[in-house]
């Protein structure tokens, strides 16, 4: 999203809603990967350093919407549902709102502005939305946009994942969980296997109703878990092609890319668009501590593989920007370019390239005790110092296009608002937890971080 076309955003917003309205409460369903619903995966995060249930979307006692004993449209017009969006029709912020605004109070093009965006350049008309909205908020059974989480199942387990989010967690943190003394990661690290819905989405009601939202559909996202592991996934998406409505629907995932295969690619092809995230952190070791235990050359073919693929598949990396990558990224910069892609982050929107043609680039949040936050005022300023020579290799990089790398959030701008996250809160004091998680697992895994990120010794 360029400059013009976000101060279009906030000014469509002010002019025809409320300086707080999100087109996502009136279009869009999220799931977790234990079946709650969620606002949107951000509003979730907007508890992550306090209460994990912010941003769940909840029954009136208090307990969060599950899949598994709620069907979808029992859920779209909740009492929940219909609080967010006249809370926003009023111009105030829902109280699980909050982390766009902080990220747009700090730069960063937030997942709200981002969002309603690109569906207002899709031709979403606010006006008609808020129109057809109850004076208690309910909205019609109508939705064009879902985010679907099904089930935590997967063949990686990510050193800032949990079991929550990977099955392959669930060996090492049955052993990891009794040694942990500090009490904010062992908060964090809570999970209760007995309670952990993994079947939810395999209810019959749950899938019969998204059939029938089939023709209203315009975006199908899946994450995980890792998606290309569940069955359901391949199922809904044969069902879209089957039923004739697979030209107008976009999908988009976010996958480990390990799973990708010429089977799948050919069932792409049937849609208008499908964009194919792929979570990279770091090149080489780096990448395969983070994301343990990929391979750096599986990833690489795969991620290669993608980029020869029909045009309507769109690659790209997406990158977690945390505390074991934030002193890596120039480099890992360096090692995309030298890749000669022709399709990863070079998409084209609205004369804007996504990623800036680098990396698509997000935030860790969760867990508090890896965020970029928690680095001392050192490493912060020689994080600085590093961004400013980058600055240098960027601005060269940029030099075809001024206008891009004075305006564009992609540019400089992206590189500087981390920058400012990174300084926005002092959160040095969860080092500790940091020490104690890192060092616990390594022993767990047979690995060592210290090997991997010299450059982090001196905080293990």
């Amino acid at each position: 999203m360029n400059k013009d076309l976000i101060a279009m955003v906030q000014n469509t917003i002010a002019e025809k809603t409320t300086p707080t309205f999100c087109a996502l409460p009136w279009i869009h369903m999220a799931t977790r990967p234990n079946g709650d619903m969620r606002l949107c995966c951000s509003a979730n995060a907007s508890g992550a350093g306090d209460d994990h249930t912010v941003g769940l979307v909840k029954q009136e006692n208090g307990d969060p919407i599950n899949f598994n004993t709620i069907t979808p449209m029992q859920a779209w017009n909740s009492d929940y549902m219909k609080s967010v969006r006249t809370t926003m029709m009023e111009g105030a912020v829902p109280a699980s709102c909050t982390k766009c605004f902080a990220e747009e109070s700090q730069g960063v093009v937030s997942k709200r502005l981002w969002e309603t965006g690109t569906w207002m350049e899709r031709g979403l008309d606010v006006e008609d939305l808020l129109n057809d909205t109850g004076k208690d908020g309910t909205y019609k059974e109508e939705l064009q946009y879902l985010d679907l989480r099904l089930g935590h199942t997967c063949n990686i387990k990510c050193v800032m994942c949990s079991p929550h989010d990977s099955s392959k967690w669930v060996k090492d943190w049955k052993v990891l969980e009794p040694q942990l003394e500090d009490p904010e990661v062992k908060r964090q690290m809570q999970w209760d296997k007995a309670a952990f819905n993994n079947k939810w989405h395999e209810n019959e009601i749950f899938w019969d109703q998204l059939y029938k939202q089939i023709p209203n559909l315009k975006e199908v996202y899946f994450a995980g878990g890792e998606p290309l592991m569940i069955k359901e996934h391949k199922k809904f998406i044969e069902e879209i092609v089957r039923s004739g409505h697979n030209e107008h629907i976009r999908l988009r995932y976010n996958t480990n890319g390990i799973l990708v295969d010429q089977d799948l690619i050919e069932l792409w092809k049937h849609f208008d668009l499908v964009k194919v995230g792929v979570s990279i952190d770091a090149a080489g070791p780096r990448n395969n501590y983070i994301r343990y235990p990929t391979d750096w050359a599986t990833v690489e073919r795969n991620l290669h593989m993608l980029d020869n693929t029909p045009d309507n598949i769109r690659p790209s990396i997406a990158t977690a920007i945390q505390i074991f990558n934030i002193k890596h990224l120039p480099d890992f910069i360096h090692w995309k370019n030298t890749q000669n892609f022709r399709k990863v982050n070079t998409e084209i929107i609205k004369g804007v390239k996504a990623g800036g043609g680098l990396v698509n680039m997000h935030l860790l949040y969760i867990p508090t005790f890896m965020s970029i936050q928690i680095l001392p005022k050192e490493d912060k300023a020689e994080i600085r110092e590093l961004f400013t020579k980058f600055k240098s290799y960027l601005y060269d990089f940029y030099t075809k296009d001024p206008v891009f790398w004075e305006q564009n959030p992609y540019g400089w701008r992206r590189w500087e608002a981390i920058l400012n996250h990174m300084d926005a809160q002092d959160n040095s004091h969860l080092l500790p937890g940091f020490k104690e998680y890192v060092n616990k697992l390594d022993a767990i895994r047979g690995v060592n971080a210290k090997d991997v990120f010299p450059e982090l010794a001196h905080l293990l």
